[in-house]
């Protein structure tokens, strides 16, 4: 570790239940209450949200709603509604921005500052946490409370962020290190899921402090890579800067309603994800080369994945002519949840067509997407597609406001 001793560079903040916290500045009767956000309301879905007063009782996210009624017999279930929660992401970054320049966005709920020198002194550092948190509380809404924590990088602070919650401010200093982490397990730190654990438990680290004595070769080793000394950098204070993925893939999901069951009824579903996804491809400048097609089935049936190659492409028609043909050959169970991953992505530079394909008419769906854009979306549509089918939110990508 260098600098002054401190080395507190960065500052994430974390919303506390965000989506839940939402409904609850919008609907001042759930102020204080348990609260669970669900896709739809109904007996089948599970919880992809809950307020700190459902969590009180075990309601968490994946919780089923029959499970959560019985956990807490006195909770609200809401509907998603990503546009309202997009729209507060929003309002809440101009809001942070206001304060501290905002270097990543690292999901709806989460982002990421570089403090200057001035800041990294931890009196200074612990007044502009204060700050950035009172000053969503005050311009946005009272009830988005948020935790914040300031460390020597990004892996550090966010771990900080989560060791007080609810509105918690929390500061991990060289010289607090490594005793102020050594009473939680290794999976607290992001980057180690449940594979990763099993792979450190094998070679004999199974808690923090032996993930900290661990030497930079032998996390290589356990890592099968340089993530494994990037990683162990990190856990000591160095600040290294993220490393350079490339997108992959685009994908759309939607569980569906009891009465969408069916194949009939899930079609325009299904057809309307490769509309929205063939959109964003046109928007974000990518082509595709695959495109998937995955049904989770009821009654604990499974997964029907099949994919079809195609000619690099971002049109509509020839994406939903080769979804057509995937769905066709779908077995005729009843589906719970589809969606569509378009992958082998191209970007625009990278782009080839192919000399011998018949051209395809871009020049339609962009017209298509020029008119949503101007006049909402779902103003001009395919044939058997869906209007009213609300973008959803990934955890690690927020939905541009033309989605909706």
């Amino acid at each position: 570790m260098t600098g002054d001793g401190h080395n507190l560079r960065w500052l994430v903040l974390d919303l506390n239940s965000f989506f839940a916290s939402c409904e609850q500045q919008e609907q001042p009767a759930l102020r204080g209450k348990p609260v669970a956000v669900v896709p739809m309301l109904a007996e089948t879905t599970c919880a992809i949200a809950a307020s700190y007063q459902a969590k009180a009782f075990g309601v968490k996210t994946g919780t089923l709603v029959a499970e959560a009624r019985r956990l807490c017999p006195a909770i609200t279930f809401v509907q998603a509604r990503p546009k309202l929660y997009v729209d507060y992401h929003h309002r809440i970054l101009e809001v942070i921005e206001s304060c501290l320049p905002i270097d990543d966005v690292m999901s709806i709920d989460e982002v990421a500052c570089r403090l200057d020198r001035v800041q990294q002194q931890p009196a200074q550092a612990r007044a502009l946490g204060v700050k950035l948190k009172g000053a969503i509380l005050d311009r946005v809404g009272g009830c988005l409370t948020s935790s914040v924590g300031i460390g020597a990088n990004k892996l550090l602070a966010k771990l900080a962020s989560n060791m007080q919650k609810p509105d918690g401010l929390t500061l991990l200093c060289a010289g607090d290190m490594p005793h102020a982490i050594l009473p939680l397990p290794p999976r607290a730190l992001s980057g180690i899921g449940a594979n990763m654990e099993a792979r450190l438990a094998q070679a004999g680290i199974s808690s923090m402090a032996d993930l900290w004595q661990a030497d930079a070769q032998f996390l290589r080793r356990v890592w099968g890579g340089i993530g494994g000394l990037r990683f162990h950098t990190l856990l000591h204070g160095g600040d290294v800067p993220d490393a350079p993925s490339a997108r992959r893939s685009i994908g759309h999901q939607h569980v569906l309603a009891p009465a969408e069951r069916t194949y009939e009824k899930a079609t325009p579903v299904i057809r309307q994800l490769v509309i929205r996804a063939a959109a964003r491809l046109r928007r974000e400048g990518l082509y595709c080369c695959r495109l998937t097609l995955d049904i989770k089935w009821m009654r604990d049936l499974g997964h029907y994945v099949a994919e079809k190659k195609v000619q690099e492409t971002q049109d509509t028609t020839l994406l939903l002519r080769t979804l057509g043909e995937l769905w066709s050959r779908a077995p005729r169970l009843v589906p719970l949840r589809v969606g569509i991953v378009m992958g082998d992505l191209v970007a625009q530079e990278n782009h080839q067509g192919d000399l011998f394909a018949r051209p395809q008419p871009a020049q339609l769906s962009r017209a298509i997407d020029a008119l949503n854009g101007k006049y909402g979306n779902g103003t001009v549509a395919f044939g058997a597609s869906l209007s009213d089918l609300t973008a959803k939110i990934a955890f690690q990508r927020v939905p541009k406001v033309e989605e909706f």
